[in-house]
């Protein structure tokens, strides 16, 4: 694939402008509806945790009635305490797991996204293959898992740093940064790998070779997630962090070439 790794500043260089890139080319193809898709997915997985954490509240007051004869006010006070606890659980499960999700259940347009990009600015279609179609899916979704199941323990490892005062809590932040960013870059990269017919292996050890690449595309993704309901603004960005991860590849494909 590259052949020639670029430096590190021409690398964040070319994941920012992608971006701009990316906007322009989304604005001028009426591709921006794909990008609502996301926003009313988050809706429905935010809206289906809060009535499970309503339902299990629900549930769990049902067997404390049924196990409890004598109900006096500190029981009363505790099944009111699970009723509104539980759905408050669930969303800030929701504002933690939420982004990942929604990326999983993105996959599809996702993949479309970056194919389009592609037939955009080179030209080049790709018949539609329906087995081969359910494979790219399905792999995406694969390396989604794979990706999130890293973050979650590099993160539990990074956390261990806020035993460090001060110090450790700066390092673990920026850390937990980081790597999110480079998982997330990877996965939005993948693809066009994915499309390329680069094995897993080796989108992986592509994507390492133009690291700050991805963690670029990833960092401007990963910002909004920060942010209280950052998932909702990060899910609309998932579909431009797409478009301009393939713009980014297609260009050191170009200058390879």
């Amino acid at each position: 694939m590259q052949k020639k790794v670029l430096s590190k500043s021409s690398q964040f260089k070319l994941g920012l402008t992608s971006y701009t890139k990316a906007l322009r080319l989304i604005w001028a193809n009426n591709l921006v509806r794909y990008l609502l898709i996301p926003v009313l997915l988050n809706i429905i997985v935010v809206v289906a945790l809060v009535f499970s954490g309503m339902s299990i509240g629900d549930w769990i007051n049902g067997i404390i009635e049924r196990s409890v004869e004598n109900m006096n006010g500190w029981i009363h006070a505790g099944m009111i305490a699970i009723k509104i606890i539980l759905p408050i659980i669930f969303f800030a499960l929701f504002i933690f797991i939420g982004g990942t999700i929604v990326n999983i259940l993105m996959s599809p347009i996702y993949t479309f996204l970056s194919e389009k990009t592609e037939t955009i600015l080179t030209g080049k279609e790709f018949p539609f293959d329906m087995k081969q179609t359910i494979h790219d899916i399905w792999r995406a979704i694969r390396i989604a898992i794979r990706n999130t199941a890293k973050q979650l323990l590099l993160t539990v490892l990074c956390l261990l740093l806020n035993f460090i005062p001060v110090v450790g809590s700066v390092a673990s932040i920026i850390l937990i940064f980081i790597i999110n960013a480079y998982y997330f870059g990877y996965g939005f990269m993948d693809y066009t790998y994915e499309r390329w017919r680069l094995p897993p292996k080796e989108s992986r050890q592509e994507t390492h070779k133009l690291k700050f690449i991805a963690f670029t595309n990833g960092a401007i993704y990963s910002l909004p997630l920060y942010l209280f309901c950052g998932a909702f603004i990060a899910s609309f960005i998932g579909g431009v962090s797409t478009v301009a991860a393939t713009i980014s590849q297609l260009t050191l494909k170009e200058h390879s070439n």
